[in-house]
């Protein structure tokens, strides 16, 4: 791995943290304020916690993948598929990422396959 990749990953990481720790404070300040017990259901500021480690979960495996495709291409330079694979991956994140995203979120889930029964199913 390159210190790019490094540089990047531990960005990601400390950002993941920061915002781990504000969810979390405004979790226990929200509740506070509303005197409320636990309720098993779960809050927005888990879903947003989970979604963000979900994504950093997913940047850390592409990562990873990326630079094993990387160290692969350099080993095998004159075959063209660890080159097509690593195109996949670079692109996976960005591609697969605001998939994530939304399926977390169950009003827009809700509201896109509403749409699609619409336009589809019509």
């Amino acid at each position: 791995m390159d210190m790019r990749n490094v540089f990047v990953i531990g960005l990601m990481g400390l950002s993941t943290c920061y915002m781990a720790t504000l969810l979390c404070r405004h979790k226990t300040r929200s509740q506070r304020l509303q005197n409320s017990k636990l309720s098993p259901k779960a809050t927005p500021e888990q879903r947003a916690l989970r979604t963000i480690l979900m994504l950093m979960s997913f940047f850390l495996l592409m990562s990873t993948f990326d630079s094993i495709i990387s160290y692969s291409r350099t080993i095998l330079q004159g075959n063209p598929l660890p080159f097509c694979f690593q195109i996949l991956v670079a692109h996976s994140y960005a591609s697969v990422s605001p998939l994530l995203v939304l399926s977390n979120e169950k009003h827009i889930t809700n509201l896109l396959i509403s749409m699609y029964e619409k336009v589809v199913l019509r």
